[in-house]
């Protein structure tokens, strides 16, 4: 899976994450300061919950990593932020310079699949931190938002029988984005109710995907960067849908209308 920062200054582009409010001559605290806000969403996978409880969110700057504080419950139901739903997950005021790095560290992991509860397995490279490369300069008194997409379909891996102690292992596979520089695909899917899944893939890998909503047929395949996609969907039939070449614009959502599994 790739990892794609991208990121505006102003008008600019720049290798980084976009920031909202450009001022101009800041003083007080700001002056020495930027805010980072980052949020949780979801690429669901076929399980019934997936709880995963953090332990740090931090930037790197410099030599220190600068924590960036928690601001959700201790322990998150990922599956509760698909389809374009997020959570703010931490924000705090960092020191203005360039960020290289963001790590993610996971306390523990809980899935539940057919009703039953198990541990997930978290790997200690996870519970020291998972790091992601950053190109981020935080300029004084401005704000920077980031998405974390946490991919539950690629980080749960099944060692031995479904439903048995043991079986699950976290194997956290994340996607760290720049929230306003990204664009969407949306569309319904007429014939719902049998639990479509749509994916978004560029050069064969899949960027991110989303159960359609088994109700209202509605999708959103959110935070893309801006490029050519391939959309993919099907449901638990083995109809699909697939569309070539959906542009993908920052801060626009391309709307494929109503669509017909077959």
């Amino acid at each position: 899976m790739r990892f794609k920062i991208i990121g505006m200054v102003c008008l600019s582009l720049l290798f980084g994450a976009y920031f909202v409010g450009c001022d101009q001559e800041p003083t007080g605290p700001s002056s020495r300061s930027g805010r980072l806000i980052v949020y949780l969403t979801d690429s669901p996978g076929a399980v019934d919950a997936v709880y995963i409880t953090f332990s740090d969110i931090s930037a790197h700057i410099d030599s220190e990593w600068v924590t960036v504080h928690l601001k959700a419950d201790s322990t998150i139901n990922l599956l509760d932020y698909s389809n374009g739903k997020t959570l703010i997950l931490a924000q705090d005021d960092v020191p203005a310079g360039r960020y290289t790095q963001i790590r993610v560290a996971i306390k523990s992991a809980r899935i539940i699949a057919d009703g039953s509860s198990f541990s997930l397995d978290v790997p200690s490279g996870a519970q020291s931190g998972l790091k992601f490369g950053l190109n981020l300069d935080v300029q004084p008194g401005n704000s920077y938002e980031l998405v974390i997409d946490f991919d539950v379909s690629r980080s749960i891996v099944v060692n031995g029988p479904k439903n048995a102690l043991g079986s699950y292992k976290l194997k956290p596979h994340i996607r760290i984005i720049s929230k306003p520089v990204t664009g969407s695909i949306a569309g319904i899917v007429t014939n719902a109710s049998d639990l479509p899944v749509a994916y978004a893939i560029q050069d064969a890998d899949t960027i991110t995907s989303t159960m359609v909503d088994p109700m209202s047929g509605s999708f959103v395949l959110a935070f893309l960067p801006p490029g050519s996609y391939t959309v993919a969907l099907r449901d638990t039939l083995g109809r699909a849908f697939r569309r070539d070449s959906v542009p993908v614009s920052p801060g626009k959502s391309y709307d494929l209308g109503m669509i017909t599994l077959q």
